[in-house]
């Protein structure tokens, strides 16, 4: 488990469509582990490891909630439009960081203070404005904001034992377990396996970027890293957490755009019990992942979601706890050394 890692691709800024950053630091990590890489058209990383005729997907996707500039006043006030799901109440009088032209420019969603607030707060984008300290709408121009520029909460990094908050967990988290699992690996694979490392583009928006993935490498079967729901917190009954903190790698069963492969994720679950990893079955009854589109694909693809329990997801701070992070490691790493074991009892063969 590489902590630093995790805190230096989770402060980098990538939403949605601008991963070109995060995608950087990661290709310079990778890029001397593989048999190849390369980037495509919209802005995947595919990392492949092995010549095998049987392809194995193992996928987590780059980009993070944010917002793009959708106007801006002639007192120099930015309105602004999310890129991906995002509730206007958790922007209320945050730090957020903008890709300029020129450089980074960080502004703050500007609200009255209380005792001049006539109004409740602003509960719907359209009322959001983000202060960034101009004077002109001129005087943004000059610093290389305009509309079309996106950004995304300026977030800091902080770890006390085994807690970790930050932003952007979702999925910077999967996006250092692909790292590790593929330096782990990379020599303990053989036969007529190849293993394709994609770190994905603009999940958040459509699962737009893993269509572009699952074409490219008409993969076997598939595993899916993310960072999902845990809502083990005062404000939820306990039917509907979802996930909870320290419960382990979460195997999801069901959600909006997939019902689990049920064989493969039997396996899974087998070889956890096996391997004494701590695992939680997960019934998510919204949301969904790239597996959605990667199930579907051709004739069709199983495919495991296998995700690190957080809470407040899609928010300027995101909580984990390492212990879990570390079961979805080595459940991760576990399975593709399990290939055989797969082929074998989760593909249909009759």
């Amino acid at each position: 488990m590489d902590i630093d890692l995790l805190s230096r691709l989770s402060t980098e800024v990538g939403p949605s469509g601008f991963e070109d950053r995060v995608r950087r630091v990661i290709r310079g990590l990778v890029s001397d582990y593989a048999d190849d890489v390369r980037v495509d058209n919209m802005g995947n990383l595919i990392a492949r490891v092995g010549d095998g005729s049987f392809k194995v997907l193992i996928s987590a996707h780059m980009d993070e909630v944010g917002v793009m500039v959708s106007h801006i006043d002639q007192r120099g006030f930015l309105r602004i439009v999310p890129i991906g799901g995002l509730d206007p109440w958790t922007l209320l009088d945050k730090e957020l960081i903008f890709m300029g032209k020129d450089g980074d420019v960080v502004g703050v969603v500007g609200v009255d203070p209380p005792h001049l607030r006539k109004e409740k707060p602003p509960s719907k984008f359209e009322e959001l404005y983000v202060d960034a300290g101009f004077s002109s709408r001129d005087e943004a121009l000059k610093n290389g904001i305009m509309p079309g520029t996106p950004g995304t909460f300026a977030g800091s990094f902080r770890q006390r034992g085994s807690v970790v908050i930050g932003k952007a967990f979702d999925n910077r988290v999967g996006c250092t377990v692909l790292i590790d699992a593929l330096k782990s690996i990379r020599n303990k694979v053989g036969g007529d396996v190849s293993l394709y490392f994609a770190w994905n583009t603009q999940e958040e928006v459509g699962l737009r970027g893993i269509n572009a993935v699952v074409h490219q490498v008409n993969p076997n079967v598939a595993f899916i890293v993310e960072t999902t729901v845990a809502a083990d917190v005062p404000t939820s009954s306990e039917d509907v957490w979802v996930t909870r903190l320290g419960g382990g790698a979460a195997l999801r069963a069901f959600d909006r755009s997939m019902i689990t492969n049920p064989r493969l994720l039997s396996v899974a679950i087998e070889v956890a019990e096996s391997s004494n990893i701590k695992y939680q079955v997960q019934v998510n009854p919204y949301g969904g992942t790239d597996a959605g589109v990667i199930h579907m694909y051709g004739t069709g693809v199983p495919s495991l979601v296998i995700s690190t329990p957080a809470r407040y997801i899609h928010s300027p701070a995101s909580l984990i706890n390492t212990d879990d992070l570390k079961q979805v490691e080595d459940l991760l790493k576990t399975l593709l050394l399990n290939i055989d074991v797969i082929r074998s009892k989760a593909l249909i063969s009759e």
